[in-house]
C-alpha cells in the first residue's frame, strides 16, 4: 500500500532553546539587524505553532531574550550591518536615497541609516557617494564610455539617461556621468 503523499512530519515544539539554535543557525548564514532577526524568529514560531498562530506572550519574551543575547555577544550589530550593507549597495551602483530606504526596510534606525550614508564617499578626493554610485551603475550597465559602438548614439544616450533617472539618479548627475571619459569614471570608482 503505497501512498502518494506521505504524512507530513509534525513540527516540533517551540522552546527557548530551539529559538536560540535557530537564531545562531540563521546568523551563521546571514548578517542581520536586531529587528530582522526578531522577524525571522517570529516567522519560525508561526510555522511551528498550530494553524500558524501568532507567537504567544511567552514566545515573544523568548524571542526578545534571544535577540538581546545575540546583541550582547556581538553576533548582531546594527551599525556594522548598516555600514557593510551600504558599502555593498554603493558598489552595485545604488543611489544614497535607495541605500537609506533599504537599510530602513532591514530594520536599521533612521539615525543610524542616515549617519551611515553620510559617511559614504571619498572625502579626501571630494567625491560624493552618489557620484561613486553613478559611476558604478554606468560601468555595470555598460553605459556612456563603456558602451559598445552603436550607430544611433543619441537615441541610446537618451535611453541611458532615462534608465539612470529611473534608478534614482538626478538628471544632472546622469548627464555628467555619461559624458565623462573612461579615465574620469575609473578615478571616481574606489
Amino acid at each position: 500500500m503505497s501512498e502518494k503523499h506521505p504524512k507530513k512530519k509534525r513540527a516540533g515544539k517551540v522552546t527557548a532553546g530551539y529559538l536560540e539554535r535557530a537564531a545562531l543557525h540563521y546568523l551563521g548564514r546571514f548578517a542581520s539587524t536586531q529587528e530582522n532577526l526578531r522577524k525571522v524568529l517570529e516567522r519560525k514560531v508561526r510555522r511551528r505553532n498550530e494553524d500558524g498562530a501568532a507567537p504567544t506572550e511567552e514566545q515573544v519574551g523568548w524571542i526578545a531574550d534571544v535577540v538581546a543575547k545575540c546583541v550582547r555577544y556581538g553576533y548582531v550589530n546594527d551599525e556594522t550591518y548598516a555600514s557593510a550593507r551600504a558599502e555593498s549597495l554603493l558598489r552595485k551602483g545604488k543611489p544614497t536615497r535607495q541605500i537609506v530606504q533599504d537599510l530602513r526596510f532591514k530594520g536599521v534606525s533612521a539615525d543610524v541609516a542616515t549617519e551611515t550614508v553620510d559617511g559614504l564617499g571619498d572625502d579626501e578626493a571630494d567625491i560624493s557617494a552618489d557620484r561613486q554610485a553613478a559611476a558604478a551603475y554606468v560601468r555595470r550597465r555598460r553605459f556612456g564610455p563603456y558602451r559598445r559602438e552603436v550607430r544611433d548614439t543619441d537615441g541610446k544616450r537618451e535611453k541611458e539617461i532615462a534608465s539612470m533617472m529611473r534608478a534614482g539618479f538626478s538628471y544632472g548627475l546622469s548627464v555628467q556621468t555619461l559624458d565623462a571619459t573612461l579615465e574620469d569614471i575609473e578615478d571616481i570608482l574606489p
